[in-house]
């Protein structure tokens, strides 16, 4: 699972992190805000991800997780065609929350957000839907970490929800 708060913004990344994950290449601050631009982002939702072995380097926002290349280079985005797939997982994803359709929203984004994500928008989700979303997450993932949203819904009585 991917928490915002274990992800290291790359336009911060101190000393320590550096030296202590000396294998990567980080990208300066003016690099990272060159790719930021080309993607037409805010260089804030660029992180080193210190679990990501294999894709260090993320865009996270809101319900969108997007791993990308080792090198933040222009010439990397365009070959990974990065600006297009955060551009398209945003609309898609945000058609299902315009659509009201929760359910399949967190059958679609990226399963190792689903859990933060749910934390997160529970309260937006129509309660007549937090079930069958709970149900969705729990089958899709396996094992379900026990939240505060977790103990809500069992408070609130919902059958099936155990």
């Amino acid at each position: 699972m991917v928490k915002k708060d274990q992800l290291i913004c790359l336009m911060d990344i101190p000393d320590d992190i550096r030296a202590k994950y000396n294998s990567f290449t980080f990208p300066s601050a003016t690099e990272t805000k060159k790719a930021a631009d080309y993607l037409g982002v805010d260089p804030s939702h660029l992180y080193f991800n210190p679990y990501g072995l294999h894709a260090p380097f993320v865009y996270y926002k809101s319900v969108v997780l997007v791993e990308l290349p080792q090198a933040l280079t222009i010439k990397d985005l365009e070959l990974s065609k990065m600006k297009t797939k955060i551009r398209q997982t945003h609309a898609s994803l945000q058609k299902f929350i315009d659509r009201n359709e929760w359910k399949r929203l967190f059958l679609f984004m990226d399963h190792r957000i689903v859990c933060s994500v749910f934390e997160e928008l529970f309260y937006q989700i129509p309660d007549d839907q937090k079930k069958e979303v709970y149900l969705a997450i729990k089958n899709r993932i396996g094992a379900f970490p026990l939240t505060n949203k977790e103990i809500e819904l069992q408070m609130a009585s919902l059958p099936g929800v155990q």
